[in-house]
């Protein structure tokens, strides 16, 4: 009866010190994945705050052209205007309206 008791707790001081090793294995697997994962949130911030900064820079270069188009739009109806297509067929061209006898009229065949 006595080495019984005697194999009966070698066996569970066995499987003890073995259940003592896989927790701590557990537990550094554990601390492995989560310093692996701690890193990958840090990492994926960094990437996120690299791409919304571009999304800003992107924001103000197509507000700016939005202001470039607008101010070219102002412009070619500045110079489209018909006073002013006018004034320059006047003094650079020196053409102006005919007179009634100077009109002829031509019939279509």
């Amino acid at each position: 009866m006595k080495d019984m008791s005697e194999n009966l707790n070698l066996w569970l001081m066995r499987a003890s010190l073995q259940a003592q090793r896989y927790a701590m294995l557990l537990g550094i697997f554990l601390l492995v994945g989560l310093v692996i994962s701690a890193q990958l949130v840090v990492y994926s911030s960094f990437l996120s705050r690299g791409h919304i900064n571009h999304l800003h820079q992107l924001e103000r270069d197509r507000n700016d052209m939005q202001v470039e188009w607008g101010q070219l739009l102002i412009e070619q109806s500045a110079w489209a205007s018909h006073s002013r297509v006018e004034s320059i067929v006047i003094e650079q061209l020196k053409m102006g309206v005919p007179l009634a006898q100077e009109i002829v009229l031509v019939r279509q065949l």
